[in-house]
C-alpha cells in the first residue's frame, strides 16, 4: 500500500504560484478546490474498485491486466475475424473453380382417355391426380440414385466432376463410391416441380458448359424414356392379362367344338331341328298322300267294290302310309319305350352341348374384343415429355456465387467475435477478484 501510495504521489506535481500574477478571488479559489476534490475522489474509488478477472489486477495495479487485455483482443481479431477473411478472400476470389448451370423445364401432358378407361369410370379428375402423382416420381427419380447410375454409364458422371484443373474442394474423387456420387449429384442438380402448372424445373451445374449442356440433355432423355415406361407399364399389364384370357377361352371354345362333334357322332345327327324339319315335310307329303289314298278308297264304298282288287290295294296302301305316318311321328318324338332314340331325345343332348358352345364363343368374342382394345391402347401413347425450355450451351459462369460465399464466412466469423468481445468486456467490468 504504501508503494501504490509513493506511485500516486509521483504523479502529482506542486506548482508554485506565479508572484507577479493577481491573488485568486474567492470564487475561483471555491471553483478551483472543488475540481481538485473531485478529482482526488476519483482516484479513491477506482484505487478501492473490484478485481478485473481478465486483466488480473485492480485499483493501480491493472496496466499489466490491461496490456493482457488488449493482446488478448487482438489475438481473438486475428483468429475469428482476420484468418476467416483472408482464407475466404483467397480461395472465394483466386481458387474455387467456375461452375457453369442449364436451366430446362419440361411438363407432363396426358393423352386421350382410353376406352377401358372410360368403361372404368376414369375420367378427367383421376388422370389429374395421375399426372400429379407422375410429376413427384419424376422429381423424385432425377435426384435419385438410379438417375445417377444411368448418367454415369452413358456420359461418365465422375469423369465429368473430377476434371483436372478443378479445386479440391469442388471436385468429386472418381474412387469414392456411388453412395458418394448421389450425394455429390444432389448438391449439383436442382429439380422441383410446381403442382399447380405441373413444370418440372432442373437446373444442373458442372466445371464446362458442354457438361453441363451434356448432363441436362441426358436427363430430359432419361424422363421421356420413364414417362413412356410409367405410362405404358400398366397397360402392358393389362395387355398380357388379356392375352391370357383370350388364349384360356379359346382352349374353351376347342373343348365345347370338340364335344358337340362328338355328340354329334354319337347321335348320328348333325342338327335336330333341321332333321325334325326334314321329316315334318316327309310326314306331310305322307298324309297328302293317305289323303288321296282314302279319297280314292271312299269311291269304292259299297262292299262288292271293296272286294275288288283295286280297292284291296287302296287299302294296302293306306295301312302303309299310316303305318309309315307313324314310324317318322316316333323318330320326331315319342312316348316311353318309343322316345327312346327321338330326335326329341337327341335334340336335348345336342342342345346342351349347344349352350355350352355358345357361351365358349361369346366368351372368345370378349377375350377376342378386350384383347383387341388393350394393344390399341398399349399402342398409343398416354402421356407426353413436353420441353418448352430446351437446355442451351451456358455462356457464364453464375456459381460459385463469391461475394455471397464469401459473406456467409466472413459476416458470422465477425459477429461472432463481436459476441465473444462484449462477454469479456462485461467479465472484466462486473466480476471481482
Amino acid at each position: 500500500m504504501p508503494e501504490a501510495i509513493h506511485a500516486q504521489r509521483s504523479k502529482l506535481s506542486v506548482r508554485i504560484a506565479d508572484p507577479e500574477r493577481a491573488p485568486l478571488s474567492p470564487q475561483d479559489a471555491s471553483v478551483k478546490a472543488k475540481s481538485i476534490s473531485q478529482a482526488l475522489r476519483r482516484a479513491a474509488n477506482k484505487s478501492r474498485g473490484p478485481a478485473k478477472v481478465i486483466t488480473g489486477g485492480g485499483g493501480f495495479q491493472a496496466r499489466r491486466g490491461d496490456r493482457a487485455f488488449r493482446l488478448g483482443v487482438l489475438s481473438s481479431f486475428a483468429a475469428f475475424v482476420i484468418a476467416p477473411f483472408l482464407v475466404a478472400s483467397i480461395y472465394w476470389g483466386l481458387i474455387a473453380s467456375k461452375q457453369y448451370v442449364t436451366e430446362s423445364k419440361f411438363a407432363l401432358r396426358a393423352g386421350e382417355a382410353s376406352s377401358l378407361d372410360l368403361l372404368s369410370g376414369g375420367g378427367v379428375g383421376s388422370q389429374a391426380a395421375q399426372q400429379m402423382q407422375d410429376t413427384q416420381v419424376l422429381v423424385n427419380v432425377i435426384r435419385s440414385r438410379a438417375m445417377v447410375e444411368a448418367l454415369d454409364r452413358k456420359i461418365g458422371l465422375r469423369a465429368m466432376f473430377s476434371r483436372p484443373g478443378v479445386d479440391y474442394f469442388s471436385s468429386f474423387d472418381p474412387d469414392e463410391p456411388v453412395e458418394e456420387l448421389e450425394k455429390y449429384w444432389k448438391r449439383r442438380v436442382d429439380a422441383s416441380a410446381d403442382l399447380m402448372s405441373g413444370i418440372i424445373s432442373v437446373n444442373v451445374r458442372a466445371f464446362t458448359p458442354q457438361d453441363s449442356l451434356a448432363i441436362s440433355q441426358s436427363i430430359a432423355e432419361f424422363s421421356e424414356r420413364l414417362v413412356n415406361e410409367m405410362s405404358t407399364r400398366s397397360r402392358r399389364d393389362a395387355l398380357t392379362q388379356a392375352r391370357t384370357e383370350l388364349t384360356r377361352a379359346e382352349q374353351q371354345l376347342k373343348n365345347a367344338t370338340g364335344a358337340m362333334r362328338d355328340a354329334r357322332n354319337a347321335e348320328g345327327v348333325i342338327d335336330a331341328p333341321a332333321a325334325a324339319e326334314a321329316i315334318n315335310k316327309i310326314i306331310t307329303s305322307l298324309r297328302l298322300d293317305l289323303a288321296r289314298t282314302e279319297e280314292d278308297l271312299a269311291l269304292h264304298g259299297d262292299a262288292e267294290t271293296l272286294d275288288s282288287p283295286q280297292a284291296r290295294l287302296l287299302t294296302a296302301r293306306a295301312q302303309s302310309l299310316k303305318s309309315q305316318i307313324d314310324d317318322y311321328s316316333t323318330r320326331i318324338a315319342g312316348h316311353g319305350e318309343k322316345a327312346a332314340g327321338s330326335l326329341a331325345q337327341r335334340d336335348g343332348v345336342l342342345a346342351r352341348h349347344q349352350i355350352e358352345l355358345g357361351l365358349a364363343q361369346q366368351r372368345y368374342a370378349l377375350a377376342a374384343a378386350s384383347f383387341e382394345n388393350a394393344r390399341v391402347d398399349l399402342e398409343a401413347q398416354r402421356a407426353y415429355l413436353i420441353s418448352f425450355l430446351r437446355p442451351t450451351l451456358a455462356e457464364k459462369s453464375l456459381y460459385p456465387r463469391r461475394w455471397i460465399e464469401w459473406a456467409i464466412i466472413v459476416a458470422p466469423a465477425t459477429i461472432g467475435w463481436l459476441l465473444l468481445i462484449a462477454a469479456a468486456f462485461l467479465v472484466r467490468d462486473h466480476m471481482a477478484k
